[in-house]
């Protein structure tokens, strides 16, 4: 009959629980640098059905003549159109309402690229039919920006109102949206690759 040398039976032993004990903690590493990574995404526009996450709201529903809505191109949301300041100038996109989860986060992280106008990046609250938005500017390329929930205005069908009367309450945002309305006519195109909170 063989055996095998004591040492070398408890290093055969002792691999098995090496792995385990090791494997876990490789594992979080991993996780964790992913969710890093990746940062708070809502939106990447990489599934098979993002259309039915977005509804088109133009100034048609005061008599504009504003032509805009969505696609997907090369798995980014293409928002473009042309917009007629005889009668309204604005054109916007929103999702339909959801729960983000956006209660403790500070703003929306955005990548895009656009035609050199000035966009909107805004919310909606569950409940209520004023609008949150703040103006990013598009030039050269791809760029980000980062959009404070306390920056934004708040407004209803255009109109100013007070944020200490009307306060952005963040565990109740539904709704993101993008608008143009910049008071210039002609087209516009904006691609947004990804959409996050942080």
């Amino acid at each position: 009959m063989n055996y095998l040398p004591l040492n070398l039976t408890l290093v055969f032993c002792l691999i098995p629980l090496t792995y385990f004990s090791i494997a876990p903690e490789t594992y979080g590493i991993n996780k964790k640098k992913k969710e890093m990574d990746n940062g708070s995404l809502l939106f990447d526009f990489a599934n098979n059905a993002p259309k039915q996450n977005w509804i088109v709201v133009n100034d048609n529903v005061m008599g504009g003549r504003s032509e805009g809505g969505f696609s997907f191109k090369k798995k980014c949301l293409l928002f473009s159109g042309n917009t007629n300041t005889n009668g309204g100038g604005f054109s916007s996109i929103r999702t339909k309402p959801s729960d983000f989860g956006l209660g403790e986060k500070e703003g929306l992280h955005i990548r895009f690229k656009g035609d050199g106008r000035t966009f909107k990046l805004g919310v909606r609250l569950e409940g209520k039919s004023v609008s949150y938005r703040s103006n990013f500017t598009t030039g050269n390329g791809w760029q980000e920006a980062k959009v404070p929930f306390d920056n934004m205005d708040v407004t209803w069908r255009g109109r100013p109102l007070s944020k200490a009367e009307h306060p952005l309450l963040k565990s109740k945002i539904r709704s993101i949206e993008f608008m143009i309305y910049d008071k210039k006519d002609g087209p516009f195109k904006l691609l947004v690759d990804w959409i996050k909170s942080y």
